[in-house]
């Protein structure tokens, strides 16, 4: 509150998610290490770091689906468990069972689970939310097609559909555009910058790096312990990756294509940059 009394709507603006001393061991050896990091509300992040990071464990452990060996977390500072109901998941596509019996209409339902309560059968409304999703990611046409029928990026929109449809404020997205083609890709993209626009907040665990400016607002760069944080323009830089992926930056020829592009320092025009 200012002077005059009147409430600055600045100082109203909680993170999305704030994490602090986060250490995750499995068999008493970290997976991610002291992790402290705080994500705003309302972008489009990504989350980066080379194979064994740690990128979805961070997901999980965020969201209370794997248990913290230290340290804790607030989500709209909040704990999880009061405001779960903001908060919607999409796990990697092959952690999912596609042989199971269930329609796209049926899956895209289970997103207002949460909502209805377990019991409670879904009402016209809901159906009615759950075809409006399956059109945002266009896939209405196939609304009676069982899953284990749909091509991968079929059913990756299928299961982006029902986290549209739990009307969540944060999601957490692992590798969403893995297997999809670049239509698909495109679409996906289109979609979760629209969200942003309207004050969602998004995280996405992704692997192309070529893509990270183009897509993200923020970036999160991990290797096990955090390197980086912050607004992708700034912090995607040279040094940034060097710090992230080490020696096997060295073989990375759509990376170092990425920094000549981006015009960002190499060794030969200055040693102490990277």
């Amino acid at each position: 509150m200012d002077m005059a009394g009147v409430v600055n709507p600045l100082h109203q603006i909680v993170p999305a998610v704030e994490v602090h001393d986060l250490t995750v061991a499995f068999d008493r050896k970290p997976v991610l290490w002291n992790i402290d990091v705080t994500l705003p509300q309302g972008k489009l992040i990504g989350i980066v770091g080379p194979n064994g990071a740690g990128k979805s464990t961070f997901i999980k452990a965020v969201m209370g689906i794997l248990p913290l060996s230290s340290g804790y977390v607030k989500v709209f500072d909040e704990p999880l468990n009061k405001v779960r109901q903001k908060v919607s998941y999409v796990p990697q596509r092959e952690s999912i069972d596609w042989d199971f019996p269930a329609s796209v209409m049926d899956v895209v339902l289970m997103g207002r689970y949460a909502r209805l309560g377990l019991f409670k059968r879904p009402r016209k409304a809901d159906r009615e939310i759950a075809h409006d999703c399956l059109k945002k990611v266009g896939m209405e046409a196939f609304a009676q097609r069982q899953i284990a029928q749909l091509s991968g990026g079929q059913q990756q929109r299928t299961f982006l559909a029902r986290a549209l449809a739990q009307q969540a404020d944060l999601y957490f997205m692992d590798e969403p555009f893995a297997g999809v083609d670049a239509a698909t890709e495109k679409a996906i993209v289109s979609l979760l910058q629209s969200m942003t626009s309207q004050q969602k907040t998004v995280i996405v665990v992704h692997h192309d790096l070529q893509s990270v400016r183009q897509y993200f607002d923020w970036i999160l760069m991990l290797n096990t312990r955090l390197v980086a944080a912050g607004p992708t323009n700034t912090t995607f830089n040279a040094a940034n990756l060097q710090s992230t992926y080490g020696g096997k930056l060295t073989l990375m020829d759509d990376v170092a294509d990425l920094i000549r592009r981006e015009r960002y320092p190499s060794r030969e025009d200055n040693p102490a940059a990277l």
